[in-house]
């Protein structure tokens, strides 16, 4: 705790399971398939290419501007 402290981290403890806790990071993982899910439905793909897709989203998504 001492070590993430010092850089700025606030360490949470969760309960297992508990997505509900979890409000960021449920929103990044629904932001990311549904972005997935759009670039394979324009672009008229199959599943299969989902890893690729995934990576492309993810890319995309870490580019994009943020508030700091």
């Amino acid at each position: 705790r001492h070590l993430l402290s010092t850089h700025g981290t606030i360490f949470r403890l969760t309960c297992p399971y508990t997505s509900q806790q979890n409000g960021r990071v449920e929103r990044v993982l629904r932001a990311l398939n549904e972005s997935v899910r759009a670039l394979l439905f324009h672009a008229h793909m199959p599943p299969r290419f989902w890893p690729d897709a995934l990576a492309t989203a993810t890319l995309l998504l870490n580019l994009r501007p943020c508030k700091p």
